[in-house]
């Protein structure tokens, strides 16, 4: 395989409770970026552990120069770990991968092909996955959901093997649960992402850190990912639109209501369909002045600079 692009990758991996998969991850990580001969760079980052996970990662740092250890104050989350090693990432290439040994690092040729071939970043698709019943269907129900609201055009936007040029990852802003939408949002902003077959392996060490908690979480902030990229630019224009909806329906009602009341077909101080109109009207008002000021605090988030969502213990 010729290497035009990615000549150097740092690899950023979250780490909670992984305490026997962090040795023969990192030898995995070494023997095949040594034989590739591409520089690099691994980022373990912390995130809350409570088993020894942190002494395994520190163990592998005095052995390597090139590996640096992110320690958390506490657990913040997947999406918190990932935005901590991508904003200290430094190479051409910014690799994630998961520290549960379920996916085969030794295939990262496939995703420095697609790189070498024009791709911003690479997604792998475990298309033989090796995950239970209920997680299986959790995913394919996500899956569903993702193409619903933004037309999902890859088969697996939750793999945990990604990788992507360094701008992609610096342009990333991740909270919550939105890791999980990571190759939507590079979609959004432009960026040319293509997905690649990989293996599946089941896990040996550890136990899985998905729950049915970060389905219905996940699913929000699913709602969020759709919200921002079709109306993150010009918010007037959903909260402005449903404005304009509700007022033109409430006087649409009060001349219906003008004109039965005229005929003498009803009596407006016994209906409650007068009611509904003015409720209707206010309420088309107050989504017009919220579309105003979300307009004006999405000009003013792009202006001002990132709070971060996660707290560094240390740095080693």
């Amino acid at each position: 395989m010729g290497i035009s692009l990615g000549k150097s990758v740092s690899v950023v991996i979250p780490v909670f409770n992984e305490e026997k998969n962090l040795a023969p991850l990192y030898k995995e990580i070494v023997f095949t970026l040594k034989k590739l001969h591409l520089d690099y760079e691994i980022i373990f980052v912390n995130d809350g552990s409570t088993d020894s996970s942190l002494k395994e990662m520190l163990s592998v740092k005095s052995k390597d120069k090139k590996v640096r250890v992110i320690d958390f104050r506490k657990n913040f989350g997947q999406s918190a770990a990932m935005q901590a090693g991508f904003d200290i990432a430094k190479k051409e290439l910014v690799c994630y991968i998961d520290a549960d040994l379920q996916v085969d690092f030794a295939e990262l040729p496939l995703f420095l092909n697609e790189i070498n071939r024009g791709a911003d970043a690479v997604v792998g698709w475990r298309y033989k996955r090796k995950d239970g019943f209920f997680k299986n269907l959790f995913s394919r129900s996500a899956w569903m959901f993702r193409r619903l609201l933004i037309g999902a055009q890859l088969h697996d936007y939750g793999c945990p093997f990604k990788v992507m040029k360094r701008e992609c990852a610096a342009g990333l802003e991740l909270y919550g649960e939105m890791h999980r939408y990571l190759p939507a949002m590079l979609r959004w902003r432009g960026y040319d992402v293509r997905e690649v077959k990989i293996s599946h392996k089941k896990r040996i060490h550890g136990k899985t850190k998905y729950s049915i908690g970060r389905l219905y979480k996940g699913f929000l902030d699913l709602i969020v990912v759709w919200f921002w990229q079709k109306y993150s630019f010009r918010p007037l224009h959903i909260f402005g639109g449903l404005g304009l909806i509700a007022i033109f329906l409430s006087i649409i009602l009060t001349i219906i209501l003008v004109g039965l009341r005229l005929d003498g077909k009803i009596s407006l101080s016994q209906s409650p369909f007068p009611l509904f109109a003015a409720f209707m009207f206010i309420a088309g008002i107050i989504f017009f002045c919220f579309g105003i000021i979300s307009d004006i605090l999405v000009r003013i988030y792009y202006k001002t600079g990132r709070v971060k969502n996660y707290s560094i213990k240390r740095v080693y």
